[in-house]
């Protein structure tokens, strides 16, 4: 089990910076957790991991469902109810299908994870669009729609993770939005600390706080682990 053999996995040589190796070591071992979370929950999310000419991608696919209101007009993620969570993991499978069984779904929002050659830090990529509509939504949408009230000042002013910018996307090369990754090295310094930092957890603490910036939440059994539950109190 992933939780079991996290302690016994080597440190990052240069944290807070991550190599290509670490970086796709930490992926595969995200899946490998995502496999442990409780499969009766419904499903809400899609993970999935890629291996592109760039590097790994890990692709997580949150669908925001809001029953009784045919289209996204007016949502807000405040009136979301609080569904339970699936996650579907699909290793090196870009043919994997986003599945759904819900009829009102209004939106939906595809998460990219990458490693950075620059900063050799992840950086999230991500789109918001109208379910069944190829068209992003813009800025506005972002805010509204993803990032809690809380964020949307520390975003919009370059806060501890970076703001939200605009830019391509590495792989397809289509504009997408994406956390500047200026902030993040320091940033995670800060958190972890001088704890022992293997690649899965630096990419555990990382999802946790952009995670919880653009309306990520994933299960709290991912995080139920290896002492991170405190450190993800951000």
């Amino acid at each position: 089990m992933a939780s079991s053999t996290c302690a016994q996995q080597p440190a990052l040589a240069n944290f807070p910076l991550l190599t290509n190796k670490e970086f796709n070591s930490a992926c595969r071992e995200f899946l490998d957790r995502v496999r442990l979370v409780d499969e009766s929950t419904s499903k809400q999310l899609t993970v999935r991991l890629t291996q592109r000419t760039t590097g790994p991608i890990l692709s997580i696919i949150r669908r925001i469902a809001h029953p009784g209101i045919p289209t996204c007009d007016g949502l807000s993620l405040e009136d979301e109810p609080n569904p339970r969570r699936q996650l579907e993991a699909y290793e090196d499978d870009p043919e994997a299908l986003i599945r759904t069984t819900e009829p009102s779904i209004g939106l939906h929002v595809v998460y990219d994870v990458v490693l950075s050659p620059t900063y050799q830090t992840p950086v999230l990529y991500f789109g918001l669009r109208r379910y069944g509509h190829p068209e992003p939504l813009g800025i506005d949408a972002i805010y509204q729609y993803l990032v809690p009230s809380q964020y949307r000042k520390e975003l919009r002013s370059v806060g501890v993770m970076g703001g939200i910018s605009l830019g391509y996307h590495p792989d397809s090369g289509t504009p997408a939005f994406f956390v500047h990754p200026c902030n993040t090295a320091d940033a995670m310094r800060q958190l972890a600390g001088h704890r022992h930092v293997t690649p899965e957890t630096y990419l555990i603490i990382w999802l946790g706080l952009v995670g919880n910036r653009l309306g990520l939440q994933l299960p709290r059994e991912i995080f139920a682990t290896d002492g991170m539950r405190g450190i993800l109190r951000c």
